[in-house]
């Protein structure tokens, strides 16, 4: 069994439409796939009907982007969440996704670039979830975008806007009432400490954590298993599919779980 519980399409920030994604994965040898576009549902359906005819297990899920005091970008994943209940959130979450990309295209401007905000729009080609990966290509920065994010969109750049909604309880909450299992997903990635790794996660009422997951070292997920046993959590991982050529997360198959345990597929919850 491969279980990818994080995958991104075309809808959000992928390179893939939601079926090819599917292939993709079925072609790794991908037996349980979730895809979980950032706000977005809208690739779900797309992708459930592609993994029928390819015999692949597909969970409803999604990806809330919100923010928290330890991070101004953390991500909760919400698994079985029923789509016509989640999609107003995901329809408030992509007006603000648009409205702080006006925000930043405006800094942007300020600091002499030549960018609008259409261009954005142009470089998300259509997707739900327009982020700060489209506003960079709009700006010019390359396929390497790291320097440029680190010059202008991280957390303290000269072009930072920072999210307003939801925080992590609101996230948890919404995914919750929209019949939903709430998972944390890649802890280390967002957040850096430890011990503020654990209280998040006991703050926050979730029912997993994304313990496997490309960046996390082996004494990072041996940290997050115990959280699980001592929470009586699922333990989830994920290679977050973008696509074939994407700087980062390019394949299926990327987490190691150094020998530590396996990446569970979180029960839906009771009626």
């Amino acid at each position: 069994m491969l279980i990818e519980l994080q995958s991104h399409s075309t809808v959000s920030d992928g390179q893939l439409e939601p079926a090819g994604v599917v292939e993709k994965a079925a072609e790794a040898g991908v037996t349980t796939l979730a895809l979980s576009d950032h706000d977005a549902v809208a690739g779900v359906a797309e992708a459930a009907a592609a993994a029928e005819r390819l015999g692949i297990e597909l969970v409803p899920a999604i990806e809330v982007s919100c923010v928290h005091e330890f991070a101004d970008d953390l991500h909760v994943c919400g698994y079985w969440v029923d789509l016509g209940t989640i999609a107003p959130a995901c329809e408030r979450a992509q007006h603000e996704r648009v409205a702080r990309a006006g925000e930043i295209v405006e800094n942007l401007q300020r600091e002499g670039f030549d960018i609008h905000l259409e261009d954005a729009v142009e470089e998300a080609s259509g997707a739900l979830s327009i982020g700060r990966p489209h506003i960079a290509r709009a700006a010019g920065a390359g396929e390497d975008m790291g320097p440029f994010f680190e010059e202008y969109l991280v957390p303290g750049a000269k072009a930072f806007v920072p999210r307003r909604w939801p925080t992590a309880a609101q996230a948890v909450e919404l995914i919750h009432g929209a019949g939903g299992v709430a998972v944390v997903a890649h802890p280390y990635w967002d957040i850096s400490e430890p011990a503020k790794v654990g209280e998040l996660i006991r703050a926050l009422g979730v029912d997993g954590i994304e313990a496997f997951y490309p960046s996390h070292t082996k004494e990072q997920t041996a940290h997050l298993l115990s959280l699980c046993d001592e929470l009586n959590l699922v333990p989830t991982g994920s290679s977050d599919y973008h696509g074939p050529t994407h700087k980062t997360f390019s394949r299926f198959g990327a987490y190691d779980t150094y020998g530590l345990g396996e990446p569970q597929l979180p029960p839906p919850p009771l009626p």
